[in-house]
Order: structure tokens, then sequence, then C-alpha cells
């Protein structure tokens, strides 16, 4: 009697093994990159071009400083034979200078943008909350992963695309 129960139990864990499987088999999943999807949907761009006119005069500031420290370097390449040492080592110490000036400019600049960019990307989660539900009903997908959590994906799985629709269709 034992042996039968024990076949049995070996037979229907064999059948579940085997059904669970090929619901497996049939379950549609998408894989969507949340950062790409926020930011490329209406709103979201909106916030990035708020974000970069805020900071266009820092952006200009760079722009004049990388200008200036060309024009110093060509003058460097021009005047070399023309100058004595001590204007020579003068010119290289203000080049060096300026150059030190907008890096620290540069990576503070792209500090605060990313620090906003976070901040934009953290408000607008809730709405891509709302497009992922909008298309697991619409689409009838079974599982939606974050693409940082998938080692390997087919694009023909990304539904980044389709969500960043949803976003924009939620915002009309």
């Amino acid at each position: 009697m034992r042996v039968n129960q024990s076949i049995l139990a070996i037979l229907a864990t064999s059948f579940m093994a085997m059904a669970s499987s090929s619901a497996i088999a049939e379950a549609k999943i998408g894989v969507a990159d949340p950062q790409r999807a926020i930011l490329q949907s209406e709103i979201g761009k909106q916030g990035v071009q708020q974000i970069n006119a805020q900071y266009s005069e820092q952006d200009d500031m760079l722009k004049e400083m990388q200008t200036e420290i060309t024009t110093l370097l060509e003058k460097l390449k021009k005047d070399t034979e023309l100058m004595s040492d001590q204007e020579f080592q003068n010119l290289l110490q203000e080049i060096s200078v300026k150059r030190n000036q907008m890096s620290q400019l540069l990576q503070e600049l792209q500090r605060v943008k990313l620090e906003q960019s976070d901040r934009l990307i953290q408000s607008l989660t809730p709405r891509y909350q709302e497009a992922i539900e909008a298309l697991v009903l619409s689409d009838k997908y079974d599982l939606v992963l974050p693409r940082q959590s998938v080692h390997y994906r087919h694009e023909l799985y990304d539904v980044t695309a389709k969500i960043t629709e949803k976003m924009n269709a939620l915002e009309k």
C-alpha cells in the first residue's frame, strides 16, 4: 500500500511540475528600463528641458571658458618662439588655472543636474507604475521586470516604449 502511495505522490509531483512549466512557457513577460521610459515621456522631456533651462547660464559660462582656453592655447602655440620663459610659464599657469576652474564648474553642474534628474524620476515613478498597470491590463502581461535585474534579454521583450506611450496617454 505504501508503494502505491509513493508512486501516486511521485506521479502527482511530476504532473504538477509539468503543468507549472507549461504555465511558465505561456507567460507573457516584458522587460522595461524605468529611467528611459520616464525621461522619454512627454512630462519627462518637459522636466529635463526645465532642468537644462534652469542651468543654461552655467552652460554658457562653460562654453565661454572653453573658448578662452582655446584662445590661450592658440596663442601659446603661435607665439611660443616670441615669448620669454617667464611669459611662457605665466601663460601655461593661466591655462592650467582656467582648466581647473572649468573642470570644477563642470563637475558641480553635472552633479546638480543629476540630482535634479533623480528627483524628477522619483516624482514621476508613480505615473510609471500606473503605466505599467495599464499595460499589464491592456496587453495581458504576466510579468514586467526592470531591465537592470535581467542578465539577458531580447529586444522583443522590451516594453519600455509601450510604457512611455501609456504614460503619455495617462497625461491626456
